[in-house]
């Protein structure tokens, strides 16, 4: 990756968006020790609680600001932003699980925060980093896939 693009139709569709970076390099991305993990998720998951209220969860501030969001662009009927998949986990009691180093550091950062994160392997990105508004007709790589 050279660079980090951010195009002007991704601004005039959210002109206040914050956006942070952070890059990392040689990152062993093993679990060695899962109960650090674990416990660091588990934190995670006690702050949030801040994030979900008694109300229908359609109507919750944080889910709401991330679904008026969506609404702002095209994608998948029922395609939902990483925080409201982890924030109604939570809810259910269902616990999130370790996954990788990384991952298991954005999932805990989103619940803290109520903000949806994430993470790319910026090795196997050729050219630069756009962000900006899609075609459609992308290609997507999964977590885990080659």
């Amino acid at each position: 990756m050279k660079k980090i693009i951010i195009k002007d139709d991704f601004w005039a569709i959210f002109p206040a968006a914050k956006i942070g970076v952070v890059i990392a390099h040689n990152i062993d991305n093993y679990i060695h020790d899962t109960a650090q993990y674990q416990a660091l998720l588990k934190a995670a998951q006690q702050s949030a609680q801040q994030y979900i209220s008694a109300e229908e969860f359609t109507a919750n501030p944080v889910i709401k600001t991330w679904r008026d969001a969506y609404q702002q662009f095209k994608t998948k009927k029922g395609a939902r932003s990483s925080i409201e998949a982890l924030l109604k986990r939570v809810k259910n009691n269902n616990a999130i699980r370790t996954i990788n180093p990384l991952v298991d550091i954005y999932n805990s950062v989103s619940l803290k925060y109520g903000m949806p994160c994430g993470g790319e392997d910026i090795a196997k990105i050729v050219g630069d980093m756009l962000l900006t508004t899609a075609t459609g007709n992308e290609e997507f790589t999964t977590l885990g896939s080659e």
